[in-house]
């Protein structure tokens, strides 16, 4: 991505952007809907529109901050967010293992996403004129993608909520607990704001994001 101005980044990243954080509620919605919630279903968030999911801060504006500061050699944690898919987990034949398998289908779909992306990239990789054309640019939208969903699995695995692993403690910690982990939630994007912009964030991620991303290369 070096080669590229920002514009060029930001076309080749629209699309993996995109589908990065729609797919991943998409699967949350559909795994809330086999387990008895018919929440999304009914307001017609089940879509494969990406529209339907789009948010314009948190899906394009914030994410555009943080690709332009990486254009200009800042580097920094990608953050966005969709619009949420509403779930009403009192629906759940089961609430506590439904949260659970909710949060888990989250993080599963950015997982198997950049795994795609990745097999993606080694099928461009081996295309004659690879570099140039068509497929440079399917090379770049590719490594973009890999990015950005590990980038959203690593930023669900923090335990905080609405992140998937801070869903799945709320109902699996005791009461207490999980009533003191609930009143941090209004704080939780104001504070991962801070962490990355100051760098602390990709500090933190950046072990575990080089774990997950070595995992994939050693799977495709």
């Amino acid at each position: 991505m070096k080669s590229l101005d920002l514009f060029q980044r930001l076309a080749v990243s629209l699309l993996p952007l995109v589908l990065a954080l729609t797919v991943r509620e998409i699967a949350r919605g559909y795994m809330a809907h086999s387990l008895g919630d018919n929440t999304a279903r009914a307001e017609g968030r089940l879509s494969l529109n990406p529209l339907a999911h789009v948010d314009p801060i948190g899906t394009l504006l914030l994410p555009g901050v943080f690709i332009a500061l990486s254009s200009a050699g800042i580097s920094s944690f990608l953050i966005g967010w969709p619009k949420f898919i509403p779930i009403s987990e009192g629906r759940f034949r089961d609430p506590r293992s439904g949260a659970i398998k909710v949060a888990a289908a989250g993080l599963l779909a950015n997982l198997a996403m950049a795994i795609a992306f990745a097999v993606l990239l080694k099928i461009a990789n081996g295309m004659p004129g690879s570099s140039e054309g068509v497929w440079l640019g399917v090379r770049y939208m590719a490594n973009v993608g890999i990015a950005f969903n590990v980038n959203f699995f690593v930023l669900n695995l923090l335990p905080l909520p609405p992140f998937d692993v801070g869903r799945m403690l709320l109902v699996t910690l005791p009461p207490r607990q999980a009533m003191k982990l609930e009143q941090i939630q209004p704080y939780t994007f104001p504070i991962i704001l801070v962490l990355a912009f100051i760098g602390v964030l990709g500090a933190i991620t950046a072990p575990i994001y080089k774990l997950t991303l070595g995992l994939i290369q050693l799977i495709v």
